[in-house]
């Protein structure tokens, strides 16, 4: 009896220590990497062209981003392609990274302009 009070006095512990812990982590906030997507002609994902030669382009596109040495940040960021023209959003580590990435994008015999529109993220001191 005494093991069973002590099992359920920790189980009760735990269960009020995780909920105060979920209660308390933060929330994401992408609404500032994300402003340029709301306006009405911004390029997002769900205007992608689904040709077969811009979805090919596009996976080049990201294939040269991949086997690149950049950040997983970098490798992470969104990239829409549509007429030979790039658009790249999300945040990288550094001004040297966002213009690797364009350059990266650049070099793609498909492209023909890029938009770049990536963010250097603040890191937390």
């Amino acid at each position: 009896m005494r093991t069973f009070k002590s099992l359920a006095l920790v189980v009760a512990m735990l269960s009020i220590g995780s909920a105060s812990f979920a209660k308390e982590a933060p929330k994401a906030d992408n609404t500032a990497q994300n402003r340029g997507a709301t306006q009405e002609e911004a390029v997002t994902a769900d205007k992608q062209s689904n040709k077969k030669d811009d979805v090919e382009s596009l996976a080049a596109i990201r294939k040269a981003v991949m086997d690149s040495d950049l950040s997983m940040d970098a490798k992470n960021c969104k990239i829409l392609f549509s007429k030979g023209v790039v658009t790249l959003r999300g945040a990288v580590d550094s001004e040297e990274e966002k213009a690797k990435v364009e350059s990266v994008a650049k070099g793609c015999s498909c492209v023909t302009s890029v938009k770049n529109l990536l963010t250097v993220a603040k890191k937390p001191h």
